[in-house]
């Protein structure tokens, strides 16, 4: 009932109704075997705003949509060695829930059908480093067929601060470059850069707010998008995290 308020300096009266929801998360299954460990995870997140304009119409925008799948098998040892380093494979399958819009046409991309392949050396996890990996990349996109081959980065740091350790500080790193091919075309990135900077407060038992300011650092493989491109997310929520070993203590 705001209709005729179109004048009146204050942001309640003249701003849209809007709703957002947001989720994300990860779920991974590890068995540890003799010779090999195998890791089969699942990742997801959803963010979504919805505008209602005056005119009745509907205006939604997506900030995070993205599920993918990955197995991922490396030794438990190397022989009689107990070197840090040890080899990995890796398969991922990246996909969304809905299909991206371009902005300019308006119309809707393909739907992402990423399959990933990496290869490389993992040091084990250590007192803050919980991952440092370096790996060859090759990966397909099914809804735009172009083959890429490149490199790929991941490094995880865990650590807590102040006098107890209370607060625990997350630095997360996730980066990959593509080489330039004679198929490319403006969809094709060839650097992907993700940077999460993380502050956990526990709560109760394994609940604990979170704050975090996420980078995405991003640059084409064609003229029309050389141009490197950043988008920043700044959050607070509710973080669960929970780590259980069968057999050993109770799932609740």
């Amino acid at each position: 009932n705001r209709g005729g308020y179109g004048s009146v300096p204050e942001s309640r009266v003249a701003s849209n109704d809007s709703w957002v929801v947001g989720l994300s998360g990860r779920l991974q299954f590890t068995r540890e075997a003799r010779t090999f460990v195998t890791s089969v995870g699942f990742d997801v997140a959803y963010a979504r705003q919805t505008q209602t304009l005056p005119t009745g119409m509907k205006q939604s925008n997506e900030s995070a949509d993205n599920l993918e799948f990955d197995l991922m098998i490396h030794p438990r040892t190397l022989g009689s060695l107990n070197a840090r380093l040890r080899p990995f494979l890796r398969g991922v399958y990246d996909t969304e829930f809905t299909a991206t819009m371009d902005p300019v046409t308006g119309e809707p991309n393909p739907h992402q059908r990423v399959l990933r392949g990496v290869a490389g050396a993992m040091l084990l996890p250590q007192r803050y480093w919980r991952r440092v990996e370096l790996g060859a990349v090759v990966q397909n996109d099914f809804g735009r067929p172009n083959v890429q081959f490149g490199l790929q980065a991941r490094v995880d740091l865990h650590r807590p601060l102040g006098p107890n350790g209370v607060i625990s500080y997350r630095w997360r790193n996730d980066a990959s470059y593509f080489l330039p091919s004679s198929r490319d075309t403006p969809s094709d990135l060839a650097l992907r850069y993700n940077m999460v900077h993380e502050l956990l407060l526990p709560l109760v038992d394994e609940l604990a707010l979170s704050v975090a300011a996420d980078f995405f650092f991003y640059q084409g493989k064609v003229e029309a998008t050389q141009r490197p491109g950043l988008s920043v997310l700044l959050r607070v929520g509710l973080t669960y995290d929970r780590f259980w070993k069968p057999r050993y203590q109770p799932l609740f």
